[in-house]
């Protein structure tokens, strides 16, 4: 094998291995509520735009 081969080889498994973890941190049971809380964020509608937008 060539330096690239286990360059991309090296770099396949570090992705998965980070993807894994997040998994695993965002599908454990004691970080739920956090996770719910979070989870109609993008559709609230923030003071601090609304009163620029004012005046």
């Amino acid at each position: 094998m060539t330096a690239s081969d286990w360059v991309g080889t090296i770099l396949t498994v570090v992705i998965f291995l980070l993807m894994f973890g997040m998994y695993f941190w965002a599908l454990r049971p004691k970080n739920k509520e956090k996770l719910e809380s979070h989870r109609d964020l993008p559709l609230r509608d923030d003071k601090i735009k609304s009163e620029k937008n004012d005046g």
